[in-house]
């Protein structure tokens, strides 16, 4: 039997005598037809001891790939290990390696990364005297590690960002905190209606602290194969601690974190598992300082107690609809290279946009500027702005409606119905204008009003929005009698919803409370519903009545201008209630 071990010596000493070329560290060399090149990097010992068995195999093929360099023999496993004498050894022997002449690829390119490593603890690789990188991508999740936002790129929410910036500081100096015994956060739930900033808001986070940041989705860990979920968890927080500082945004949270099943099946079920292995990562036996999660939803009823618990997810934000100052700073933002006419002033924009998302205001100047060029013109208008407003609000369709002259006269008192009890109620929200748009699917008339700036309402205020939702039919009964339209069924739906509220949430009947388990106080119930109704109806009907000459007029108006603004209706009610009312002066709202 031929001895290998001395015929890879033998041809090692012929190979010799030809030209060598030999890498050395750190030095890129431009790539030849044929280099021999010695092997000189670091690998552990278990490869030598693979090395030696393939030489000494009884399978010839095995024995000839192993001494020609035929097998990938600069794979280096994910255990290398030093030798003995903590130094790595050469490997003997020469292989060929056959390049591409005119390619300038480097086929060492995979054996060292100029990348450097941000830990200045981390060893460097001896052979290229380079530090080893990070690893900045797996199967699944990506570190996107330059933020293009920051808290400059967003308008508004002072004290958002207020909260915020401790978070940044957490991140940057977390061993400034650790010196007070204080536990550091690890994490944050963005909550609110749809299209104000939360994904921004995480963006900009992590664009503040300079950070590593990993931006998924909750439903990318709902899959149909067991065990997917809780993999994906695992793998997404091993990445994430080989990148601290790093934060987690994990949108639409509640895919993943909703509350778990109450029953033994549900219990085992997969997406319980994926839950678990959340829990566990954020507050398990095994610390992961340096990872900062974000959740962003718009359903944190649904959210698993034990995840939204402290400890785990520390701190909740409540991102809702933009008050008046940061709807300036959004419309600023939005307005840069929009052209508008000199009428619309940010004060404009400003109140029209009223209980607005963030999302609603930058559409409406977009959309505006889009209806501006659509017409040839290089300026938004005013009317621009109503357009687009007004599709926003009722919706739009290419047809006009096709209705008779007496149906329009019909959506005309009823629209001014809801105007003049608005006007004369003292506690109710401002009449803005009211517009009839028969491009509009199911609103052909409808009335605007300021929207509230509270969420508590007085009993006062409740029971005039009740009047102002009985006007509109009340409106076609005085002037036409039995002949009315169904345009009040939204108008009734929404009025009986309120009364309702109003007897058994809201205390607001003859009893605070009703206790509803029996046939006797169901039928109180519904003997308050019906009375507060009446009552608003009757107050409704008496101002109607008494506004007949008003509502006429308006109607008249509205029918020929479409639109009439809050201005003009409280001018035209001053006008005729003089008459009507001699002691009475108008005082607005």
């Amino acid at each position: 039997m031929v001895n290998y071990t001395c015929f890879l010596f033998l041809w090692s000493s012929v190979c010799t005598s030809f030209f060598i070329h030999v890498r050395k560290p750190g030095v890129v060399h431009k790539p030849s037809a044929i280099a021999m090149v010695k092997h000189n990097y670091p690998f552990s010992k278990k490869y030598y001891e693979t090395y030696l068995k393939r030489l000494n195999s009884k399978n010839i093929t095995i024995q000839t790939d192993e001494i020609m360099g035929n097998e990938d023999i600069y794979k280096v496993d994910d255990d290398t290990a030093p030798l003995r004498n903590g130094t790595f050894a050469p490997i003997p022997g020469i292989s060929i390696i056959i390049t591409n002449k005119n390619s300038m690829s480097d086929p060492f390119a995979d054996f060292y990364n100029t990348e450097t490593h941000d830990d200045p603890n981390e060893p460097e690789d001896d052979y290229f005297n380079q530090k080893r990188t990070r690893k900045k991508k797996s199967e699944n999740f990506e570190v996107i590690t330059k933020s293009p936002y920051n808290f400059k790129n967003i308008g508004g929410y002072d004290s958002i960002k207020k909260e915020l910036d401790q978070c940044v500081d957490i991140l940057k100096n977390h061993t400034k905190y650790a010196r007070f015994n204080v536990r550091i956060p690890k994490g944050i739930i963005f909550e609110g209606p749809p299209g104000n900033g939360k994904t921004l808001l995480a963006k900009s986070l992590a664009g503040e602290a300079g950070c590593g940041f990993i931006a998924v989705s909750g439903s990318e860990f709902q899959e149909k194969y067991v065990g997917v979920g809780a993999s994906r968890i695992r793998e997404m927080f091993q990445l994430a601690k080989k990148n601290i500082p790093c934060i987690i945004f994990i949108d639409e949270i509640d895919a993943l974190g909703r509350s778990r099943g109450k029953d033994a099946e549900a219990s085992s079920a997969e997406r319980d598992n994926t839950l678990n292995e959340l829990l566990v990562a954020l507050d398990g036996f095994k610390p992961n300082t340096g990872i900062f999660v974000v959740g962003a939803t718009n359903r944190a009823d649904l959210l698993d107690p034990a995840l939204i618990r402290p400890g785990r997810i520390d701190k909740r934000i409540y991102i809702g609809n933009p008050d008046e100052k940061t709807r300036r700073e959004i419309i600023k933002i939005h307005s840069v290279g929009k052209p508008r006419s000199e009428e619309i002033t940010d004060d404009d924009l400003v109140e029209l946009t009223a209980g607005f998302s963030c999302a609603q205001i930058e559409n409406i100047l977009n959309e505006a500027m889009l209806n501006a060029l659509r017409n040839g013109r290089e300026v938004f208008l005013h009317e621009d702005v109503e357009t687009v407003f007004n599709k926003m609000l009722v919706g739009w369709q290419p047809n006009e409606h096709d209705f008779t002259q007496n149906i329009i006269d019909h959506i005309a008192i009823h629209e001014m119905g809801h105007v003049v009890v608005g006007l004369l109620s003292k506690n109710h929200a401002k009449v803005k204008k009211v517009v009839i748009n028969l491009s509009a699917p199911t609103s052909p008339g409808y009335t605007v009003f300021d929207s509230p700036k509270s969420t508590i309402f007085t009993r006062e205020s409740l029971f005039e929005h009740l009047m102002i939702l009985l006007a509109g039919r009340i409106a076609e009964e005085v002037f036409f009698g039995i002949s009315v339209t169904t345009g009040a069924m939204s108008d009734f739906e929404e009025a009986f919803r309120l009364a309702n509220k109003m007897i058994v949430y809201y205390g607001m009947g003859e009893h605070v409370l009703y206790p509803n388990g029996s046939e006797k106080y169901k039928e109180m119930i519904d003997n308050d519903i019906i009375k507060i109704i009446e009552d608003a109806y009757e107050y409704a009907k008496f101002i109607i009545q008494n506004s007949k000459e008003f509502i006429s007029k308006g109607a008249d108006l509205l029918k020929t201008d479409k639109t009439i603004s809050a201005e003009q209706l409280v001018e035209m009610l001053e006008e005729t209630h003089k008459t009507v009312f001699p002691s009475h002066k108008y005082e607005g709202n």
